[in-house]
């Protein structure tokens, strides 16, 4: 019952993933943002690791209007940039200053995961399910006794060494 229930929230993860990806391609618009400041960063978690990754500003058009977005990168998905690159990315027209680039890639990873969780289960339920039902009757065993003797009829007299009687 555990794999059924991690194939489930897996499954629900992908139609997540892919669904995400598909309203942002058909209802956000697209813009071309220019990177205009790109700094490291470093950051220590609570387990003691250390995180690098990148602080970025952008200035992009939105709305017809000029705007400015800057944070960590992997907010918007973007984990190498160097300052004067342009790159694409999804918008929200009701709220400008909400950047996705995972609208432009993120179905595939959705669609991987969609595979892989449904290629999971379809064996799970042939192994645990499926597999044992359909099989053919068992033959009955036949008996360890052996007949002898002048009743028994020739296929049923015990036959000597080589076949010979």
């Amino acid at each position: 019952m555990p794999f059924a229930l991690i194939s489930a929230i897996l499954f629900l993860m992908a139609l997540h993933i892919i669904g995400t990806a598909l309203h942002h391609q058909s209802a956000w618009q697209r813009t071309v943002a220019t990177v205009t400041d790109v700094s490291p960063y470093s950051e220590m978690q609570a387990n003691g690791l250390k995180t690098d990754g990148i602080n970025v500003a952008l200035a992009y058009v939105a709305n017809d209007a000029p705007m400015t977005w800057s944070g960590k990168g992997k907010d918007i998905g973007l984990y190498k940039a160097a300052e004067g690159d342009q790159m694409e990315f999804y918008y929200d027209p009701a709220g400008p200053a909400n950047l996705d680039t995972a609208a432009m890639k993120g179905w595939r990873g959705g669609l991987l995961l969609f595979a892989v969780t449904g290629g999971f289960a379809a064996f799970y339920l042939w192994f645990f399910w499926l597999r044992g039902r359909n099989a053919p009757p068992a033959l009955p065993i036949p008996s360890a006794t052996r007949v002898s003797g002048a009743s028994a009829t020739p296929a049923e007299q015990q036959r000597a060494t080589f076949g010979r009687r």
